[in-house]
């Protein structure tokens, strides 16, 4: 994690975690958290089995210039590259592993570098995750100038975390196993040109 914030965030969670079992959406106080609420949302499955944004913060909608309320996970990405950040949000709910992505923020002219933490939080006691508590952060502080209004995310790499305890400034390690293949690329990266 390039972003204080991130990791500050990631510990918050790690806090909250109980014999393993990932935190309930309840559990997450929004004053503990508040100097970094415009960079947070939650997204959740809604009837269908598509994963939504159940709220987002005040930078994320600023960045994009809209409301995420409502909408789809994978309409921040290219119609033709949401695939894979969809199968990683799903893994991070299913796998109730946290997973950190590295995605640019694009107008269509001029790209920014974020990350992008997905932490896998449960709406009940008796409930296994069913719910992303998220942020959107740049990867380098201070906060760079964007070009807004961004029209959707790229990703370029990303990773499993793990960890347990919370030390700041701890090294978190990743796994990216599942999604890797011989080459050590993501299925989708392409060599550079």
């Amino acid at each position: 994690m390039r972003n204080q914030a991130s990791r500050a965030i990631f510990d918050y969670w790690i806090n909250l975690k109980h014999d393993g079992a990932v935190p309930l959406k309840t559990e997450i106080d929004p004053a503990a958290l508040r100097h970094l609420l415009p960079h947070l949302f939650m997204a959740a499955m809604d009837p269908a089995g598509t994963l939504v944004f159940r709220l987002a913060g005040t930078r994320i909608c600023e960045l994009f210039d809209r409301e995420f309320r409502g909408q789809a996970f994978a309409d921040v990405w290219p119609e033709t590259d949401h695939r894979q950040p969809v199968e990683i949000a799903h893994s991070v709910i299913h796998s109730q592993q946290p997973a950190l992505l590295d995605v640019l923020a694009s107008n269509g002219h001029i790209r920014h570098a974020y990350e992008m933490l997905l932490l896998p939080i449960r709406s009940a006691e008796t409930v296994a995750s069913d719910r992303i508590f998220g942020a959107l952060l740049p990867r380098l502080s201070p906060y760079p100038v964007t070009a807004t209004p961004a029209t959707f995310l790229t990703l370029e790499n990303w990773t499993f975390l793990t960890g347990s305890g919370s030390h700041f400034g701890v090294p978190v390690t990743g796994d990216r196993g599942i999604f890797r293949n011989t080459s050590g690329r993501l299925p989708s990266d392409r060599p550079p040109s």
